[in-house]
């Protein structure tokens, strides 16, 4: 039963995205900073998908991560940018804590949009420096996705030394947003300052703000799977087309060597994210550990086929026209938004203690 939904789900999105999304409209998204496809939201608040993982306690539909991931990965194959992660991940945040009923239920039935205000500016890290006091926070978080379009937004912040996630009205007092000329302005990125903003407290302790994070990574490990993916079909179909010398430049052995690469990146990052995706829906002790490797080796995936694939269309692969240029930014955008490869890899390799106690 669950197998049919999962293939129900997809073949939804299939047609859907088939239906409404092209390059032309792609490309008009990553024109102005802070861009959102409000209208293909709509369409997809329509299909349920904001509800497919949240908890039926929650207003969701109450369906498995394994009926999400796969309609992430379609997304990412196609470059489109909705809130799904960034919702799912605060929804089950503050209903896990008991925290904000009302929100989870406007998150799932897609009346509200969510970010994910990890980040500190200059930092690739993920150690909080805005402040929380007396119910409000102060200070600065880095550009966020959708933040720019978001009622609502999960922000890391230290109460005296400790860590914890908070709750904050984005249109309430205290709040403003600072939309930037980003690699991809089709994430409705925005900066927030914030200036004794009223927070709800939603969870404390290092470990609940990683293992927060490592959930987020690991769903978007599968949007840069797919991208990954992509990446690697668009240049094998180029490299047939293609002719130099009389013959397709996929004959050469350069070119062969660069997509035997990608094949091999691809599923380095396919198999990372479906550990940690397992690890997580399991309840396993390791799961933050494989949540890193799956940041790390979907992410280096992605990176890599997205330049891989704009060597191998050559000049054209730089252009404004064609599809390569949207998922270098993509890749650079995705690697940055929940902190940086430094950071997961510092964690990995040096945060046992931290890694044993989550």
């Amino acid at each position: 039963m669950d197998n049919d939904v999962r293939t129900m789900l997809l073949d939804q999105a299939t047609r859907l995205l088939e239906a409404e999304v092209d390059q032309s409209r792609l490309k008009t998204l990553l024109e102005a900073p802070g861009s959102f496809d409000r209208a293909l939201w709509e369409k997809a608040v329509e299909l349920g998908w904001p509800a497919i993982a949240i908890p039926e306690l929650g207003g969701g539909l109450g369906l498995d991560l394994e009926s999400l991931t796969p309609l992430l990965q379609e997304l990412g194959q196609r470059t489109v940018s909705l809130p799904l992660v960034s919702g799912y991940v605060t929804a089950m945040a503050l209903l896990d804590n008991g925290v904000a009923a009302d929100v989870v239920a406007a998150l799932a039935s897609g009346e509200a949009i969510a970010a994910l205000a990890f980040g500190e500016a200059g930092d690739c890290g993920l150690m909080p420096a805005a402040k929380f006091a007396n119910g409000k926070i102060t200070g600065a978080k880095a550009p966020a996705a959708f933040a720019a379009v978001a009622d609502h937004a999960l922000v890391t912040a230290l109460d005296g030394d400790t860590p914890g996630l908070y709750l904050v009205a984005l249109g309430g007092a205290g709040v403003e947003r600072d939309v930037l000329e980003v690699i991809d302005n089709a994430r409705a990125a925005a900066g927030l300052r914030l200036a004794g903003a009223p927070a709800t407290p939603v969870v404390t302790g290092w470990a609940a703000v990683l293992r927060t994070a490592g959930i987020a990574a690991t769903l978007t490990a599968f949007e840069q799977v797919g991208g990954s993916e992509r990446c690697l079909k668009i240049s094998v179909e180029y490299a047939k087309e293609r002719k130099v010398f009389g013959q397709p430049i996929g004959a050469f052995q350069a070119i062969k060597h660069k997509l035997a690469d990608m094949y091999q990146e691809v599923e380095i990052g396919r198999g990372c994210a479906i550990d940690a995706l397992e690890s997580l829906v399991a309840g396993q002790s390791d799961f933050l550990s494989l949540a890193c490797t799956a940041r790390l080796g979907a992410g280096a995936s992605y990176d890599f086929c997205a330049r891989e694939c704009i060597q191998t269309h050559g000049g054209i692969g730089v252009t404004w026209e064609a599809e390569p240029q949207h998922h270098y930014r993509r890749a650079r955008s995705l690697a940055l938004e929940l902190g940086g490869a430094p950071f997961w890899r510092d964690l990995l390799v040096d945060g046992q203690r931290v890694l044993e106690t989550v």
